[in-house]
């Protein structure tokens, strides 16, 4: 499975026109942080170990995932490999903090260890979380540092963190830098205030929402900047069908979402092609699209997604979908 598997994805590509490149396809590392449910340690350390060995190589991951859990694991898992075996992207933003002495902890994660996140956006907080970074992820140099959930405080983001990161670009302690957000529209006006090299953007371009296409690729593809595609399955709603209790965005699908969701799983079922595929088939078909991280909790699901994204999907699906009123016509496919 593994060489077949690597030809397919296992490129580095560059970002935007910094002088980072990274995998191509990659891991997103908020579930073994215990997003929602908690992963035991060895499952963990094992869910990294097959995506890098799969070729999903990027890695993805946060201080806020899990009040550093998810950093601690990577970092496990890639001790004593070779830094150019993988590529890192971390995020800053947030400091964390024993509980009581910051907000409360993220009700999202499984376990926090008593320890709790408070936003920080000034350079002294920037510091503080990339040595905390270093600490657990046992690397000095990033490929990429975002800006994590600066919804609605975008002008502090440019104001006091940006300048931070741009200081920390020069003296080469990371390559490339961005923001990771859930809003297209935030994310373009932070294009359009700083010099970004690349965005991370969850669940805005799948095959529930190709809301980037209006205005935020257009203007990534014409600045030349990076875009990592994330949240591909809408938290789980494209991995599972739209079956009950499923969720969409982190929350309960609403019904419009599901019934698309119902539709998008008829015409796969009918083309004999797993929903998994066609979702991350169609994300990383668009030429926006630099790469593309993918959550996942345990080996199986690391399997599931190197296989999804080796499988062969007929031109006349992504048809159907467009026929169907789904997708965008506009949207580019495989």
């Amino acid at each position: 499975m593994g060489m077949s598997g690597e030809a397919r994805f296992g490129a580095k590509v560059r970002v935007g026109e910094s002088g980072a490149t990274v995998w191509r396809v990659g891991l997103g590392g908020a579930p073994i942080g215990g997003l929602f449910s908690p992963v035991p340690e060895e499952e963990a350390l094992s869910t990294v170990r097959a995506a890098l060995r799969l070729g999903l190589r990027h890695l993805d991951t946060a201080p806020y995932y899990g009040m550093g859990l998810s950093e601690e694991r990577m970092g496990k898992a890639v001790r004593g490999m070779r830094r150019d075996e993988y590529t890192i992207s971390t995020k800053v933003g947030r400091v964390l903090m024993p509980e009581g002495e910051g907000p409360q902890a993220g009700a999202e994660w499984s376990d926090t260890r008593g320890l709790t996140a408070a936003f920080d956006f000034s350079e002294e907080g920037v510091r503080r979380s990339v040595e905390g970074s270093r600490s657990r992820l046992g690397v000095w140099d990033f490929d990429i540092l975002f800006i994590h959930d600066c919804d609605g405080r975008e002008e502090e983001a440019i104001r006091r963190t940006y300048p931070a990161l741009k200081k920390m670009k020069e003296a080469g302690e990371v390559r490339a830098i961005g923001a990771g957000l859930n809003s297209h529209e935030t994310a373009l006006k932070l294009a359009k205030a700083g010099e970004f090299d690349c965005f991370l953007l969850a669940g805005r371009y799948t095959l529930l929402d190709q809301g980037a296409m209006d205005e935020f690729f257009p203007y990534c593809a014409d600045k030349r900047i990076g875009v990592i595609a994330g949240g591909a399955f809408n938290s789980g709603i494209l991995a599972s069908g739209g079956g009950p209790g499923a969720t969409y965005d982190y929350v309960q699908a609403p019904p419009q979402v599901l019934d698309r969701a119902r539709v998008i799983g008829e015409a796969c079922r009918e083309a004999q092609v797993s929903m998994r595929a066609a979702a991350l088939q169609f994300v990383l078909a668009n030429r926006a699209v630099t790469s593309l991280v993918i959550g996942c909790r345990s080996p199986s699901e690391v399997e599931q997604n190197a296989q999804a994204l080796g499988e062969r999907v007929p031109r006349g699906l992504w048809d159907e979908l467009k026929s169907r009123g789904v997708l965008r016509e506009d949207a580019p496919t495989p």
